[in-house]
């Protein structure tokens, strides 16, 4: 997030933006960065085999990565133990095995490189990213390219798909938390689902700063852009957001037809003030796994317990706890059915 960018690097935007020209608008949607594509080989013909048992089930998870990125110098924890708890979230997904991951906070940095990279090549998952800050206002996709080069930092929503992601694309959310760079946006990919699954539209955002009432109104808005966008098939929706006293979005989502994977249970996710030894329980929600048209067999949290590092010490994956689910393929004639 941008509220731990150092005021060196607010500076060097405000030059970089008035370098920019006022004449760019930001686009409402365009395309994130399309993977590379892996090289293929050619290998001798195997011999015939039984072909693979359908796959039974969809395992979904989702989690926010706690950015290095830090304003606070009298606490740079986010930083100092990133690669750490960066070694944690990917343990804990292999342990889950999962079909598709969400992540917020997903960072590109000097010290620790670009997260996505990493995550997709350790989990041998698909990637699609969505910048969403550095990103001033008027700016096009490529002058906040230059920006996020020179301040040496981005963030944003990323996707990993064991399966195909077949289109995507990003949406800037309204309004901006702030005129000094920090936007919102939405990331929607459409994913071959297994077997007659057909196509899943995916939807990831991060709601944070300005207060309850731009929240809620950039809430709106992403709910709008998840109801104008999906397809006729099952949606799967993750909303995040970083501030423990905030009020509930979940209005907006139940509106347009998703559901709570956790359903009626009590589920808290924000946020640890420190991430190294034991901490208190956390107490609030503030990050939602939903979906519709599919209603999942089996949810849990991770990244919720602390693990032990080579020197004795304990560390949590993140600030926040992890969600995950399991939706049963095929989709059963009784699964919830949205608008």
């Amino acid at each position: 997030m941008l509220r731990r960018i150092t005021l060196a690097s607010l500076a060097l935007a405000g030059l970089l933006l008035a370098a920019c020209g006022a004449g760019s608008d930001e686009p409402d949607a365009s395309s994130p960065a399309t993977p590379t594509a892996a090289t293929q080989s050619r290998t001798p013909m195997a011999t015939p085999t039984d072909p693979p048992d359908p796959p039974k089930e969809l395992r979904v998870a989702f989690i926010n990565l706690f950015s290095p990125l830090s304003l606070d110098a009298d606490n740079p924890q986010a930083d100092l133990t990133f690669d750490d708890r960066l070694d944690i979230v990917i343990k804990e997904l292999k342990a889950f095995n999962p079909d598709i991951v969400g992540f917020n906070e997903a960072s590109v940095t000097k010290a620790h490189g670009a997260v996505a990279a990493k995550l997709a090549r350790e989990l041998k998952m698909e990637p699609q990213y969505a910048r969403a800050n550095p990103w001033f206002p008027g700016q096009s996709k490529e002058q906040s390219d230059d920006l996020a080069k020179q301040l040496g930092f981005e963030e944003g929503e990323l996707l990993l798909s064991r399966y195909p992601i077949l289109r995507a694309e990003r949406r800037a959310l309204n309004p901006r938390t702030s005129e000094a760079g920090e936007g919102r946006a939405a990331l929607h990919a459409v994913i071959k689902g297994p077997g007659d699954v057909g196509e899943i539209d995916v939807f990831i955002t991060h709601l944070t700063g300005g207060g309850d009432k731009v929240r809620r109104a950039q809430a709106a808005d992403f709910a709008t852009f998840i109801a104008n966008t999906r397809g006729k098939g099952p949606t799967i929706v993750m909303a995040g957001g970083s501030d423990p006293k905030a009020g509930s979005t979940y209005d907006f989502y139940s509106a347009i037809g998703l559901y709570d994977v956790a359903g009626d249970a009590p589920v808290v996710t924000c946020c640890r003030d420190r991430v190294s030894g034991e901490q208190p329980p956390l107490e609030s929600r503030t990050d939602y796994l939903m979906s519709a048209r599919w209603t999942p067999s089996s949810w849990a949290l991770f990244g919720n317990k602390p693990q032990k590092r080579a020197d004795g010490t304990w560390l949590y994956a993140s600030d926040h706890n992890g969600i995950e689910a399991v939706f049963p393929v095929p989709i059963p004639s009784t699964a919830v059915a949205g608008p």
